[in-house]
């Protein structure tokens, strides 16, 4: 009997996960549905057992998780991951795309088929996606929801990257996105980040959709992407660069919160450099000459808050 196509393919990236990798890919497999779905999963060349523990799942299940293995790290080699993007975009088949990094999880069974449904029956939408618990793993704060302001309605592209970012466990996008022109755009530029212009891309195709249905976790450790941004790293440069690149790919209406976001990288590096004992003046010196009036607000509230937070 032939096998019927999927109808989803879930793409996942792991690396180092392998304290996480099983809960993580546990919850693809308990996922209750009227259609089929595969896994494509790769591994960044981790160094942890992440690669063994993916070779047993993909043995005990060959017809769902298809791995693939790099022999180098590509993200240290090219400082970002759009390499793999491109590796992985071809081999996804089906309707849909699931999206869920290898240190988060899943925690509906029914997740996958709740938003296939409402894509099914909304097909002017491109992408939904739902609330998602937020967890510390290295410290003893309580689980707290991702978006404490999160409602049952669309939202615009503006909304998405300004105030509603959504985390990338908890979406489900058509695989059409990834056909477009603005997608393959925002892929050759080779942006150093991969989930905002993935959202930016659906916006542009086709409406969003939020649900408040707590259907995952989101894992803060300190080994996640997110800690990067925590101490003076060029990466943060590259970063607020890339900003101000998404609203010359997907519109102006993007340019002010780019900007706004651009002076604010800026800043905080050189806080973070000049708490680590390197002043570093030429980075001040050239978002105050580039972009002086987000440069000054923010160094007034800065100031404010300092004067009042003492």
């Amino acid at each position: 009997m032939e096998k019927k196509a999927p109808l989803v393919t879930i793409r996942c990236i792991t690396y180092n996960h392998a304290p996480y990798i099983r809960q993580c890919l546990d919850g693809f497999l308990m996922q209750q549905t009227t259609f089929p779905f595969i896994v494509i999963i790769h591994d960044d060349a981790s160094t942890d057992g992440t690669e063994e523990i993916l070779r047993e799942y993909a043995a005990k299940y060959p017809d769902i998780i298809i791995p693939l293995y790099e022999k180098e790290n590509q993200y240290s080699k090219y400082g970002h991951l759009m390499t793999v993007r491109k590796q992985m975009d071809p081999l996804i088949k089906g309707k849909y795309i699931a999206l869920c990094e290898g240190d988060d999880y899943w925690t509906d069974p029914l997740k996958l088929q709740k938003q296939v449904d409402f894509l099914e029956s909304h097909p002017e939408h491109s992408m939904c996606f739902h609330q998602v618990l937020r967890h510390h793993q290295d410290t003893d704060e309580p689980d707290e929801p991702y978006d404490t302001k999160l409602e049952e309605r669309d939202y615009t592209g503006v909304e998405l990257y300004t105030h509603c970012r959504p985390s990338e466990v908890s979406v489900v996008m058509r695989h059409d996105v990834i056909q477009s022109d603005v997608y393959s755009r925002f892929v050759e530029e080779e942006l150093s980040f991969g989930d905002i212009p993935v959202f930016l891309s659906c916006a542009h195709c086709g409406k969003v959709h939020a649900m408040t249905d707590t259907m995952a976790v989101y894992r803060m450790h300190k080994g996640g992407v997110s800690n990067i941004f925590r101490k003076p790293n060029e990466k943060v440069l590259k970063y607020a660069h890339d900003n101000l690149m998404l609203y010359k790919i997907f519109g102006k209406e993007y340019k002010k919160e780019a900007t706004r976001i651009y002076v604010m990288d800026y800043l905080n590096f050189f806080f973070q450099s000049k708490k680590a004992g390197e002043l570093r003046l030429g980075v001040l010196a050239k978002v105050l000459f580039t972009h002086p009036i987000y440069t000054i607000q923010f160094l007034y509230d800065r100031y404010k808050y300092s004067r009042y937070h003492i």
